[in-house]
């Protein structure tokens, strides 16, 4: 039986809140119980991480969304890890005797996972030899490999959002000479809200963390990386825009923003593309793709409806685009020309 839509996001929404609920009353439990009690208490705390958490993590996303039930050994190995290090040093023991058990399982699905990157190497170059598209191509590369399981869509869009965040300064290679290209970012101003955010997240991070070490060093630690991932998250984002421009191939059209979302549209699909100004306001139906919400130059119109790739919610299908390009008129002379238009 397939799941419906909200059924899917019902049950992440719940495994989420029983994680909070297990983290949340365990904590608040060892720091308030009785010193006497306190062995009995962080064992059960113990217990509920590494048994229950992945029970439920069973039934809620693995066998409702038929993922393979090796990949519930990820689970209990992340669950392992951040008992490890919330719980007394008593706890501790037992945690590395439970990862003693796993460990000839674990270094099984490590060789199964090494074995597998030589296969997403050559999805990702037969996708890149049919269009350049690092973003999109990476991250397609593991579904085809790996399947189109949840935790695969999850592992891919983190492994793409780090590459670019940390590879920012990396020029990307891969688009051909001949390929006209145009840039999406320039006159969008989302380049000054990037500085301006990136600034005030290391400012707030700073403050956020050394204000948090006066009542917990582990809280603080936690909270610093994932205030680091949240940046290194921006910092992705936006050098994907700068590195995915807008790419006119022989005969179809590559619309997409960075990570966000593409489209190959064949060039005989376009019906007409029109110039707007700020005050244009497209059609309820009409798909969004400027870099910010209300910045957009371009109408597209197609003959047929085209489906939209996005890595963070399913596709969507649409007759009509709006979305920014620096070179607008450029883009337009270059589509006449061609006899698109």
């Amino acid at each position: 039986m397939t799941l419906s839509l909200s059924s899917i996001h019902k049950n992440i929404w719940l495994i989420i809140v029983v994680a909070f609920v297990i983290l949340g009353g365990g904590l608040l439990l060892m720091h308030h119980v009785s010193p006497h009690k306190s062995g009995i208490v962080a064992t059960g705390f113990m217990a509920d991480i590494v048994v229950t958490f992945p029970v439920v993590y069973y039934f809620l996303i693995i066998k409702p969304f038929k993922q393979k039930l090796w990949r519930i050994m990820l689970v209990i190995t992340c669950c392992c890890g951040v008992a490890y290090l919330i719980l007394p040093a008593e706890q501790q023991g037992y945690i590395i005797q439970l990862r003693k058990l796993t460990a000839g399982l674990e270094l099984g699905m490590l060789i199964y996972f090494i074995s597998k990157i030589r296969h997403i190497q050559k999805a990702y170059k037969q996708l890149q030899a049919e269009f350049p598209d690092v973003a999109f191509n990476l991250h397609k590369s593991m579904e085809m490999v790996l399947g189109d399981g949840v935790p695969v869509k999850i592992m891919a869009s983190e492994i793409t959002i780090v590459r670019f965040g940390l590879l920012c300064f990396k020029r990307e290679k891969g688009i051909p000479t001949n390929v006209k290209r145009f840039s999406i970012h320039k006159n969008s101003g989302y380049a000054a809200l990037f500085g301006v955010i990136m600034a005030v997240s290391v400012i707030e991070m700073v403050a956020f963390h050394l204000f948090l070490t006066r009542y917990s060093e582990l809280a603080a630690v936690i909270v610093t990386i994932l205030s680091v991932y949240g940046c290194l998250f921006i910092t992705g984002d936006f050098s994907a825009l700068l590195k995915s421009p807008v790419l006119l191939l022989e005969n179809k059209l590559l619309l997409r923003a960075g990570l966000r979302y593409r489209t190959l549209v064949k060039l005989d699909n376009i019906a007409s593309v029109e110039k707007v100004g700020g005050s244009f306001e497209p059609d309820a139906k009409c798909f969004k793709g400027g870099v910010m919400k209300n910045t957009f130059n371009v109408l597209i119109t197609f003959k047929e409806p085209v489906i939209i790739e996005r890595h963070y919610t399913k596709p969507a299908e649409s007759s009509q685009m709006v979305l920014s390009i620096d070179e607008v008129d450029d883009f337009i002379e270059t589509l006449i020309a061609k006899g698109v238009i």
